[in-house]
Formats: structure tokens, sequence, C-alpha cells
């Protein structure tokens, strides 16, 4: 297994430098074409140039060193503005998404806050609907003995019970059926 892995690694390797080898050699074959057609040529005209007018050859190469700072400097510049442009841009779309999203984040909050004002009224507009048919119907099934019943159920829903233990308190559903019934009532009727 690690023979096999080590002339895998071996062909992989002598691959790289066959093609490592080709991209030389066909950068060396490029290399000669600009030099034998464009530099040699160049470099042959120029020196030709000088000897022939020195003082036009000698002011164009005068004026190309000292050009090369301006130019170099105007890219330089030109590539700071726009990248400087895009920095600013993208800051901006940044801070633009932020600013949308607070304001997003400020809609559902209040949104929220509203839904849980509305949530509460319509819990105690319900209970309190809830109390008075409650109410109605005790005093009507048990006279006046039925007041005193809304009164304690009453109390036994909106009070907390105390020192009650879990096991002895009513499960659920049944609390709304359980009924305290007073011994006076059970003596009236």
């Amino acid at each position: 297994m690690a023979d096999c892995k080590r002339e895998e690694s071996e062909d992989v390797q002598e691959g790289m430098v066959t093609y490592f080898e080709k991209c030389a050699e066909l950068v060396r074959q490029y290399a000669d074409v600009i030099e034998q057609r464009y530099a040699r040529p160049a470099l042959a005209l120029w020196i030709r140039s000088f000897k022939e007018k020195p003082i036009t050859m000698t002011f164009i190469a005068i004026l190309s060193v000292l050009s090369v700072l301006p130019v170099l400097s105007f890219v330089g510049v030109s590539i700071f503005v726009i990248s400087s442009i895009v920095f600013l841009a993208a800051v901006s779309a940044i801070a633009a998404c932020l600013v949308t999203e607070s304001i997003i984040v400020s809609i559902g909050i209040c949104t929220l806050c509203s839904l849980v004002l509305v949530a509460v009224l319509a819990t105690v507009f319900f209970l309190s609907v809830y109390s008075v048919l409650r109410f109605l119907l005790l005093v009507r099934s048990s006279g006046r003995s039925g007041l005193k019943e809304w009164a304690m159920e009453t109390r036994q829903h909106l009070l907390p019970v105390r020192g009650v233990e879990e096991e002895e308190r009513p499960d659920g559903p049944d609390v709304a059926t359980q009924h305290h019934i007073s011994d006076y009532a059970s003596q009236t009727d």
C-alpha cells in the first residue's frame, strides 16, 4: 500500500516536472520572439538614432526619464481614487443595509409590543365576559347562593392558591367544574 502511494507520488511529481519544463520552454520561446522581433531592433534603432541625432535623442531620453515619475504618480493616484470610491461605496452600502435592518427591526419590535397589548386587552375582555356570563348562570340557577359561589370561583381562578402542595391542587379543567357549596347554601335549598 505504501509502495503504491509512493509510486503514485513519484508519477505525479514527474508529471509536474514535465509540465513545468514545457511551460518554461514556452516562456523562453516567447521571450526569444519578443527579444528578436521587438527589443533588439528597438535598441539598435535607439543606438543608431543617438549617433545620427544626439541632441534630439538626449532630449527624448531626459524627457522619458523625467516623465516616468508623473506617469507613475498618475497611475498611483488613479488607483487610489478608484479604490477609495469602491471602499466608500462598500461602506455606504453596508451602512444603508444596517439602517434598513434597524428600521425593519424597530417596526417588528413595535408590532410585537402592540400585539402584546392587544393580547392583554383581549384576554381581559374575554375573562370579563366569561366572569359575567358565569355570574349570570350561577345566580339564575342558584339564586343568592350563586353570588357566593361565583365569588369563591372567581377568587380561585384569579388568586394563586397558597399553602397547598402540588399534589393537592386540582388538575386543569376540573377547576371550573368544582364548586364549593357553603353549609348555608345547602341548608336554604
